[in-house]
């Protein structure tokens, strides 16, 4: 893999914690506020870390 598809998929895999850091701290928030159930914003949160999770995936598969 080149090194400018490496840098994408390091970045990609950074925003793919901060994403998940996000997560836990609307999750945290709602079990605060007395939520029982995921809110429409932790979920929104969780499919785009999926989704980044899977471009990192693609990029990996990339050859030279």
């Amino acid at each position: 893999m080149n090194s400018e598809i490496e840098g994408i998929k390091s970045q990609i895999e950074i925003l793919v914690e901060k994403v998940a850091d996000l997560t836990l701290h609307e999750l945290r928030e709602n079990l605060d506020a007395g939520g029982e159930k995921a809110s429409a914003k932790e979920k929104q949160l969780a499919r785009a870390r999926r989704s980044l999770e899977k471009a990192a995936h693609i990029l990996s598969g990339l050859d030279d």
